[in-house]
């Protein structure tokens, strides 16, 4: 029975991602709590992948779309850091009880972020929160704060069902406390931007007429774009934003995305920044031969001018980890031919003095990269993706809301601009103020605010971590002295 319930709790915990469903992330994790309470080693260790297992095989089945055997790699990578657990008893009756399961959790998840090949920062618990009365926190402490306050909530929950302990309460209900009084931070200066979601065909194309349709999507509807400007009808905005790999046919070499983006350009005062795939984009100290994924700010005064270089790649995605290895036994891996070549520098955008930073795709899970930008000076955030070999799956969704939890996190709105789906505008305190449809030709245009100031999550990045290392050494230190007595 213990087993079942990890395996229920795992996927109680999986659905808690879904809209609305904040609450089930603690109950989920009360129940798992219950199952390892008390039980040796061994067995925790064997509930712990159980319930990591169901946790992450529902949380990111969307990679099954690229085969069954990368669904199940993944759930492996992202199961195998919960074998911290066993670091230490789990004892409800102790008064550690409270804190130091959330200490362990937030170590794991620290963990899962990190390695192998930089960590898959997805399906964090802190991301389930995110129409809830805890993320709030977020501002305060990251996704490692948020995480460790769900984990307090499950155990006090555990607490009361077991021993009647009311007085427990005390600790959420100061947690809510703090959590209500955060408020979002204000600034009188703000910048318009409009994102472009030009659509990708899904069927009937080869690869050369599908690249040249969706260059043509997005330089059609940016011409509709610059019409309703002309028209009155949308607010002239500060920069147009394509999404990632809008134009794959590389627009720093001549020929035919080169010539479209030009023209396109000459038509108005407004920059665009473009998604694009190049050979030739590189950066002064960068070496390396191979294609590159950037954003290039297009002016009609200076043409392609700086470049942003995605930073970090997607393992087995745009590079493979251990290629001579790997390839030799999946033969799959010879559609990746060239490894993708990774920037080294930061991409933040001067546009009139407006200061606009720029992350590709996954990159707005990783937090210490949000983080570099907007010590860099990023004042509003961009989100160039193309999410269309995901389309009609759970990632798109899951995506906007770890950016909508990076804009509460870091205070600064972010513009997402998607080839085929979600696009949108997310005001720095996580409010959704556009969002698209998936696989329609669509326009976004909003004004969002300008943020200077940083948030003690942006100061203090790791303040949870390291009170959770203590959190875990008195506890250790007091099960060594007196350890309890293992239950069946």
């Amino acid at each position: 029975m213990r087993y079942l319930l990890a395996a229920l709790a795992g996927a109680i915990t999986a659905w808690s991602f879904y809209p609305n469903h904040w609450w089930a992330a603690i109950l989920g994790v009360a129940m798992f709590l219950w199952t390892v309470d008390f039980q040796s080693r061994p067995k925790r260790v064997k509930l712990a992948l159980i319930f990591a297992l169901t946790l992450y095989a529902f949380h990111v089945q969307w990679v099954s779309v690229l085969g069954n055997d990368a669904w199940f790699i993944l759930v492996v990578i992202c199961t195998f850091p919960w074998l911290l657990i066993s670091i230490m008893p789990i004892d409800s009756k102790s008064r550690y009880f409270y804190f130091a399961p959330a200490a362990v959790i937030v170590l794991i998840e620290v963990l899962r972020t990190s390695i192998p090949w930089g960590g898959f920062p997805w399906g964090l618990i802190a991301y389930s929160q995110l129409d809830g009365p805890l993320v709030p926190l977020a501002t305060l402490g990251g996704q490692t704060l948020v995480t460790g306050v769900v984990v307090i909530f499950a155990s006090t929950l555990v607490k009361l069902l077991k021993y009647q302990k009311f007085m427990g309460l005390i600790i959420p209900l100061i947690i809510l406390g703090f959590a209500y009084n955060v408020e979002p931070l204000k600034s009188s200066e703000s910048i318009t931007l409009s994102a472009v979601q030009g659509n990708v065909p899904r069927t009937g194309l080869d690869l050369e007429n599908q690249r040249l349709t969706v260059l043509k999507n997005h330089v059609n509807m940016t011409k509709e774009l610059l019409d309703e400007i002309s028209a009155g009808n949308v607010a002239e905005p500060d920069l147009i934003v394509w999404p990632e790999s809008a134009t794959d046919i590389d627009p720093l070499s001549p020929g035919v995305s080169a010539t479209q983006i030009s023209s396109l350009v000459s038509q108005t005062e407004i920059p665009i920044l473009v998604g694009a795939t190049t050979w030739n984009g590189t950066l002064p100290g960068e070496i390396g031969a191979g294609p590159r994924n950037v954003g290039i700010l297009w002016s009609a005064q200076e043409g392609p001018g700086q470049l942003y270089i995605k930073n970090y790649l997607v393992p087995f995605g745009e590079y493979l980890p251990l290629r001579d290895l790997l390839a030799s036994f999946i033969t799959r891996f010879d559609q990746i031919p060239n490894d993708f070549v990774a920037g080294q520098a930061i991409g933040v955008f001067n546009i009139a003095g407006k200061l606009v930073g720029d992350v590709i795709c996954f990159e707005v899970a990783y937090a210490n990269h949000i983080k570099e930008t907007i010590t860099a000076g990023a004042q509003v955030m961009v989100v160039q993706t193309n999410n269309s070999t995901f389309g009609n799956t759970a990632q798109p969704e899951q995506q906007f809301a770890i950016t909508r939890f990076r804009a509460i996190e870091n205070q600064r709105a972010f513009l997402v601009a998607s080839t085929s789906g979600i696009s949108g505008l997310i005001s720095n305190d996580g409010t959704v103020l556009a969002k698209t449809t998936q696989f329609e030709p669509a326009l976004v245009t909003g004004e969002v605010s300008l943020i200077t100031e940083s948030t003690t999550s942006h100061n203090r990045p790791n303040w949870v971590i390291y009170v959770s290392i203590f959190i875990i050494a008195l506890s250790w230190r007091r099960n060594r002295k007196t350890p309890f007595a293992i239950h069946s």
